[in-house]
């Protein structure tokens, strides 16, 4: 879930596509080719120009991802992505009803929205195009469609695999630690952690059985466990995500996570310079000591861990 539609930001001190770029040749000889960008957001497709900037990236060498709510993958949007070099799309959606995502995603039509996209896509797909995906977030709104979304993407020869998240506090919210307590949070995070535990052992014998599901199996009893306990630390070693990866907000600014102050801007700092800085290794150092279960970690930087469910 993201407020960041509620951000009343100013447009004219957000990167330039040449500062992007910029960031991108800095990182020769930081990383290797499996390097990958994920374009996300907000929506990456409301960027001017981010079909170029992923076409810049590959010429470099490198991976890209994006993740999109779909909804403006009209017909010539499609045929652009598709002829892009992008690696792969990824498209939220959020129930196998219509009510559903809608509810979810605030937008009435937004459904069939993405249902048109991926048929859009499929049209203009070419063996080198980019791989469609599905990306769902588990909350306690669409928790009874979670195992009929698998059979349906199962089912689609149009789309690559299906992944999931488990649902975290709102990005854009003041942190709380007692987020889902709230009445507000009654919609998103599952009431019934039983039921919400069984789904997540037969998604785990899913993905054991060859189904296309992105996560690894053992990332669902991780979210088994994180359903039963949020704030017990889910990891058994420190967190180590600014070993690994680092993310780049619309102003530039460098953060491992969303808990941390930036270590640099894109707009004046070369990342290969400050990379091991002071500053940084002291952030870096305040990640490792963090105990708190954040997006990021549950999410996208899964290790597979011995678990105690």
């Amino acid at each position: 879930m993201c407020y960041i539609w509620d951000i009343k930001d100013d447009k004219s001190q957000e990167t330039t596509m040449e500062e992007k770029k910029r960031l991108v040749r800095s990182l020769r000889g930081m990383v290797g080719p499996d390097f990958e960008f994920h374009l996300s957001g907000g929506e990456p497709l409301m960027t001017e120009g981010i079909l170029g900037l992923v076409d810049f990236i590959a010429e470099e060498g490198y991976r890209t991802n994006m993740v999109t709510n779909g909804f403006l993958i009209d017909e010539k949007m499609a045929r652009d992505i598709m002829d892009s070099r992008l690696g792969s799309i990824t498209i939220s959606l959020d129930g196998i009803n219509p009510e559903t995502h809608d509810y979810i995603r605030g937008v009435n039509g937004s459904y069939s929205r993405i249902m048109k996209a991926i048929e859009y896509l499929d049209r203009f797909r070419r063996d080198e195009s980019p791989k469609t995906s599905i990306l769902t977030v588990i909350m306690e709104r669409n928790l009874d469609e979670i195992l009929q979304l698998v059979e349906r993407v199962q089912k689609d020869k149009r789309l690559e695999m299906i992944s999931f998240q488990a649902i975290n506090q709102p990005f854009c919210e003041e942190m709380d630690r007692e987020w889902f307590k709230e009445d507000k949070s009654r919609s998103l995070w599952p009431q019934d952690t039983r039921k919400a535990g069984s789904i997540m052992e037969r998604l785990r014998e899913l993905r054991l059985n060859g189904y296309k599901i992105g996560n690894h199996h053992n990332h669902f009893l991780h979210f088994k466990e994180y359903f039963k306990e949020p704030n017990i630390f889910l990891k058994k070693i420190k967190c180590n995500l600014g070993d690994y990866e680092f993310h780049v907000d619309p102003y530039g600014k460098m953060f491992f996570c969303c808990l941390t102050e930036p270590f640099g801007n894109i707009k004046n700092d070369n990342i290969s310079e400050i990379w091991d800085s002071k500053k940084t290794n002291k952030i870096r150092q305040d990640v490792y000591n963090c105990l708190r279960n954040c997006h990021i970690m549950v999410n996208c930087f899964y290790e597979d861990e011995a678990c105690d469910v």
